[in-house]
């Protein structure tokens, strides 16, 4: 029996290890933001904002004014009770609010997913070309997510094309 002590004692052990883990890496709160740029979807997961604490994410792919930019911004429960949060969305540029999106509740049962979804329209960002540009121009604009405590960063760029695409002149040469 003495000799089994010591057995049940180490397996007793490492099913203890494993279950703080298991617990450790899967309960929690998860976030991942998918955005439609031009048409590639990207997805930014809960991982990219736990390596780097107040991160921005620059999308790879701009979008061409306007376009419209829609987000999905999906949070999964990993906890035993329900989850709630407001999710606030605003645009930011030079660190001016530009736009600010209604706020939705979000509401998560346990062991759930919910997501809510939003489109930033680029024509309401900068409603029109700028008055002197010769070529491509490109702005950039953050969205801040916030969800409780939690705020996220995605900078998405609008491009405007040539001035012969949107129907602007070209400037005269001096």
């Amino acid at each position: 029996m003495r000799r089994n002590l010591f057995l049940y004692l180490t397996l007793a052990c490492f099913l203890g290890l494993i279950a703080i883990f298991v617990v450790d890496g899967y309960m929690g709160v998860y976030d991942t933001i998918y955005v439609t740029a031009g048409e590639m979807e990207e997805r930014i997961e809960a991982d990219f904002w736990m390596r780097q604490e107040g991160a921005l994410k620059k999308l790879r792919q701009g979008v061409n004014w306007g376009d419209k930019v829609p987000f999905r911004y999906t949070v999964e429960n990993h906890q035993f009770s329900t989850y709630s949060a407001d999710v606030e969305v605003s645009v930011w540029r030079s660190q001016e609010k530009v736009l600010d999106l209604p706020s939705q509740p979000l509401s998560v049962d346990a062991f759930g997913k919910a997501s809510v979804k939003w489109v930033v329209d680029s024509t309401k960002l900068l409603p029109r070309p700028p008055r002197q540009y010769e070529g491509r121009v490109q702005y950039n604009y953050t969205v801040i997510i916030k969800r409780g405590q939690i705020e996220r960063k995605v900078i998405v760029s609008i491009n405007y094309p040539a001035p012969k695409s949107v129907g602007v002149p070209p400037l005269p040469p001096r």
